[in-house]
């Protein structure tokens, strides 16, 4: 499965990492790259723990970037 994750910079120049449809999944790293690894794990255990419970695994639909103006 592929969900959709927002990475963001902290300013404490750590890379944070959520998933909209995971409202639970969070995760962080030192690098871009370490973020998204530690994202994708995190994914995996909440996917895991719902799957346990009989919980609904969400499917994603589809994404789409929208430009506001400021």
């Amino acid at each position: 499965m592929e969900y959709t994750v927002i990475v963001r910079r902290a300013p404490d120049g750590f890379y944070i990492a959520s998933c909209p449809l995971i409202p639970e999944a969070h995760a962080q790293g030192e690098t871009y790259e370490e973020c998204l690894a530690n994202i994708r794990e995190v994914l995996e255990l909440c996917l895991e723990y719902r799957r346990e419970r009989g919980e609904e695994i969400p499917e994603e639909i589809g994404t789409k970037q929208v430009a506001v103006a400021i």
